[in-house]
C-alpha cells in the first residue's frame, strides 16, 4: 500500500478542525488513539487492514496530533466521544467497527453506550476501564508545578516520551529517535507542551467509572485485546470488563506491552480483521 493511497485531511467539527486519514474499501473500521499519541499510532496497522479488505478511518482527537489544540475547551473522554461521533458522521459513517487504544478505548466505550445505533461491534486495545485512569504518570501533571516545568523554554518533552514508550513497549529496539520525534512533534515548543498539559488534565475518572454498569450490559459484540506486558493498564480489569459484557471475548498478545500497535501491529491487525468481518 502506497502512502498516496491514503486520504489525509481535516474536517470542521463545530468550531474546530479534526485531522483524519482514510483508506481502503470494504467494511469500515475507525481507529481511536490515546494519550500521548495520535493517529500515527496506527500507521503500521492501517495498511494491513486495508490489504485485508477493510476501509479504515483514523482520527486525531481534539488537542492531539494535527487536530486543533484549543484553550478552554473540554478535552475529557465524554466530550471527545461526542466529537468522534460527529466526525465519523461527517465522513459518511453509517455503521461499522470502532477500535480504541488507551483513553481511546474509554471513548469507544462511551460511544457504544450513548450511540450504539452507529456501531456493529467494538474493540478495546489496552484500554482504560472502570477507574483505571489517569495512570500516575499522567495524573501528576495536574499538579500546578508542572506549568512552570513544562513551560520552561529548555524543557525536553522527548525524554519523558521516550521513557514512557520504553516502559510501555516490549520491543525496545522500536523506540527510535524517529518514533519519539513523531510523537513529540504534536506537542513541540512551549505552546505544544501546554496543550499536552491541557489534554492530560482533562482526564476525569468518573466520566468512565460512572458508566460502568451500562458498559457491562452492552449487547454489542466486543473484542478486548491486551499486551501481556502492559505496565500502564491492569490486565485484570481488561478481563473483568470482557467477562462482564455478554457478547465479548478477551485475547492476550504475548511479546507486547501497552503500546500494542507499536509492538505487534501484524497480530493486532489479524485480530481486528477477523472480528470486523465476523458477520
Amino acid at each position: 500500500m502506497n502512502t498516496k493511497d491514503i486520504e489525509n485531511g481535516k474536517l470542521r467539527v463545530g468550531d474546530h478542525l479534526i485531522a483524519y486519514s482514510r483508506a481502503g474499501h470494504g467494511p469500515v473500521v475507525a481507529l481511536i488513539h490515546g494519550i500521548p499519541t495520535s493517529r500515527y499510532l496506527w500507521r503500521n496497522v492501517i495498511p494491513l487492514l486495508v490489504s485485508n479488505g477493510l476501509e479504515v478511518i483514523a482520527l486525531d482527537l481534539l488537542g492531539y496530533g494535527e487536530s486543533d489544540k484549543p484553550v478552554d475547551v473540554d478535552l475529557g473522554i465524554k466530550a471527545q466521544s461526542d466529537l468522534v461521533v460527529q466526525a465519523l458522521l461527517l465522513l459518511g459513517w453509517d455503521r461499522g467497527t470502532l477500535v480504541g487504544h488507551d483513553i481511546g478505548g474509554g471513548i469507544v466505550q462511551l460511544v457504544a453506550v450513548n450511540h450504539s445505533e452507529i456501531l456493529d461491534r467494538f474493540v478495546l486495545v489496552d484500554s482504560i476501564v472502570y477507574d483505571s485512569f489517569p495512570e500516575p504518570g499522567i495524573a501528576r501533571l495536574k499538579e500546578p508545578v508542572w506549568d512552570s516545568i513544562l513551560g520552561a523554554p529548555d524543557f525536553d518533552l522527548k525524554k519523558g516520551l521516550a521513557k514512557g514508550l520504553s516502559r510501555g513497549m516490549v520491543c525496545a529496539d522500536k523506540v527510535t529517535f524517529e518514533l519519539v520525534n513523531a510523537y513529540e512533534r504534536a506537542f513541540h515548543g512551549v505552546e505544544g507542551r501546554r496543550a499536552y498539559l491541557r489534554a492530560a488534565r482533562a482526564l476525569r475518572t468518573e466520566e468512565l467509572s460512572e458508566r460502568a454498569a451500562a458498559i457491562e450490559k452492552l449487547q454489542l459484540p466486543a473484542l478486548v485485546i491486551w499486551g501481556a506486558s502492559d505496565v500502564f493498564q491492569p490486565m485484570s480489569l481488561g478481563k473483568r470488563v470482557a467477562q462482564a459484557m455478554p457478547h465479548s471475548r478477551f485475547e492476550v498478545i504475548e511479546q507486547a506491552g501497552h503500546f500494542l500497535p507499536e509492538d505487534s501491529p501484524e497480530v493486532l491487525a489479524k485480530f481486528i480483521t477477523e472480528f470486523a468481518k465476523s458477520g
